[in-house]
């Protein structure tokens, strides 16, 4: 698998508005950092306090640049497909029903 660069527009020296998921960049005491996925409880980041959150953004926002497609095996993604193709024309503004 190769490297990607996502364009990332991380928001820096502010906190989240919203609790939730998100995708951050983290500095440890070592010195050393990383990206990581952390909860945000609307007060705090849920993290040990030797961990610095030094960027953030919203994780739908960073996985709106990945496709990833879909594991093959899974057959019900297929059953969807089929679903989908039988509906597309109708005029239903892309909803289908699924079971």
């Amino acid at each position: 698998m190769n490297k990607l660069k996502i364009p990332v527009v991380w928001v820096e020296n502010q906190t989240p508005v919203q609790p939730g998921l998100y995708f951050v960049a983290s500095r440890y005491e070592t010195g050393f950092g990383s990206y990581d996925y952390m909860d945000w409880d609307g007060d705090k980041w849920l993290k040990d306090d030797s961990i610095e959150v030094v960027g953030w953004v919203v994780l739908n926002d960073f996985l709106r640049f990945i496709d990833a497609g879909w594991p093959s095996s899974d057959e019900q993604s297929l059953e969807f497909e089929d679903s989908l193709g039988k509906y597309k024309d109708k005029g239903d503004g892309g909803f289908v029903e699924f079971e």
